[in-house]
């Protein structure tokens, strides 16, 4: 497949479509232009014709039903730029187009990450003329859904100055990590986004990388030999306890192992979730059931336990008879086995161990 100029372009993570980027030509005349081709076919499905535009960068939602085009265009005095999205619905009929822009046209997009397999998304953005010191930037979330209407972008909130500038998602969606990383010096605040609310902040000093386990129950902070001190890593849960630490010198990587996918459709999954009192019901009455066989199991063991000590203790006791005469002969006669039979006294002896004399003279 032959595109003339082609400066980038981007699979589908789930279907034969790709995303590809082609900048202005011939000096504006020609403009840019993002489009859509189903392979094998080389079939365009869909084009966006892009005007003054500086950049362009493509992000694709895990489940490939949402593809966000992050467009820097030209100011018209072209001495600066400023940033919109172009939000394709891929799974929808004729793949409908939104634009979104931020409400400061003068703020620059610091990180953009979707949430996996769902329908939210979260931009960290700064005012970069602001006449205010204050380096924290905003982070907001959008969802592609909206109340009823489920065919427009809508923003859920803002947060206002947070110490980040970078995003991770949890595998499973719903929670998020906030982070900074580098100049913010490894600040962390987990983020619950269905509640829209903050459940922890917390500081991995001088933090490098930041990786979720597969089940989204855990998240490791680490800090790798790019710094000289500390080393290591710490995991967390996913509300942000700190669950353990780990320094280790010359550290360099830390990865999870792999999760199976599921034997389950996403439909399933769905209707699991739906239902899942219903299940709970009937799987928790069987882990009674289960744990009541277990419990007689044990009171069985135990039980048999018992016996064979008790067996084991009237066998000493008879082997112990069977020798009481013997005791008695090499104790001349007396009877001591019974505690009661005994009778202590305090005898003191007393040895002349050696005898000297000495002649003493005494002068006056």
């Amino acid at each position: 497949m032959k595109v003339e100029n082609v400066m980038d372009f981007s699979w589908s993570p789930t279907d034969p479509i790709l995303a590809l980027f082609v900048p202005e030509l011939g000096g504006g005349n020609q403009p840019a232009r993002v489009s859509l081709v189903q392979i094998p076919n080389k079939e365009e499905l869909r084009q966006k014709n892009l005007f003054s535009v500086s950049d362009c960068k493509m992000y694709w939602q895990s489940n490939g039903e949402y593809l966000a085009v992050k467009v820097d265009r030209y100011t018209k005095t072209k001495k600066s730029t400023y940033t919109g999205f172009e939000l394709f619905r891929i799974k929808e009929r004729d793949i409908p187009i939104e634009v979104l822009e931020l409400e400061n046209k003068n703020d620059k997009i610091i990180a953009f990450a979707w949430e996996p397999k769902g329908h939210r998304f979260a931009v960290i953005h700064c005012d970069n003329t602001s006449s205010n010191n204050n380096p924290r930037p905003d982070v907001s979330f959008y969802s592609m859904r909206s109340g009823h209407n489920t065919g427009r972008v809508s923003k859920l909130t803002t947060l206002k100055g947070k110490q980040a500038n970078a995003l991770f998602w949890s595998p499973s969606g719903r929670f998020i990590i906030l982070a900074g990383l580098k100049g913010f010096n490894g600040q962390l605040e987990f983020y619950n986004v269905d509640e829209l609310e903050t459940m922890a902040t917390a500081e991995h000093f001088m933090a490098t990388d930041i990786e979720w386990d597969p089940t989204g129950r855990y998240v490791a902070t680490a800090v790798t030999s790019v710094h000289e001190m500390e080393n290591g890593f710490n995991i967390w849960s996913f509300n942000g306890k700190l669950l353990y630490r780990i320094l280790k010198d010359h550290f360099f990587q830390f990865l999870w192992r792999p999760r199976p996918p599921s034997f389950l459709t996403p439909e399933k999954e769905e209707e699991i979730a739906k239902n899942l009192k219903k299940y709970s019901k009937k799987y928790e009455a069987e882990d009674q059931d289960v744990s009541m066989f277990l419990s007689e199991q044990d009171r069985e063991k135990r039980r048999m336990l018992k016996e064979e000590w008790e067996k084991w203790v009237a066998e000493w006791k008879r082997l112990h008879e069977e020798d009481k005469l013997e005791r008695q002969k090499l104790r001349e006669g007396e009877a001591s086995d019974e505690e009661e039979e005994y009778e202590a006294k305090d005898i003191e002896v007393e040895e002349i161990l050696d005898v000297s004399e000495e002649v003493v003279s005494f002068e006056d």
